[in-house]
């Protein structure tokens, strides 16, 4: 009988457990719920690793983000909407992808 997590498997592949934790993560909340993977990680990028400072600026631009998307999404194809997602993806999925190529070795 076991209790916990199997430490020496899960650090046998972390990429693994990165992929399906933001699955899960982006499944649960939608494709909006994206951004709060990405905003942080762009900002950090930025602003270095003070939270003080990284946690309020998140907030604030990624509603930025999400109201500018949303903008996008009514006007690029009006009277058509897209759907908010659609536009937060193309902006996310190439950043997503640029993260994950830097960090692997």
């Amino acid at each position: 009988m076991q209790l916990g997590v199997d430490v020496e498997k899960n650090e046998k592949n972390p990429f693994y457990n990165r992929f399906h934790g933001d699955a899960v993560a982006v499944s649960m909340s939608g494709t909006i719920g994206f951004v709060g993977l990405m905003i942080p990680h762009l900002l950090r990028l930025i602003l270095g690793p003070d939270h003080r400072l990284l946690l309020p600026a998140s907030v604030l631009f990624g509603a930025s983000f999400l109201v500018a998307a949303d903008t996008i999404a009514r006007t690029v194809m009006a009277p058509v909407e897209l759907p908010v997602g659609v536009v937060t993806a193309l902006c996310g999925a190439p950043y997503f992808i640029y993260l994950l190529r830097r960090r692997a070795v």
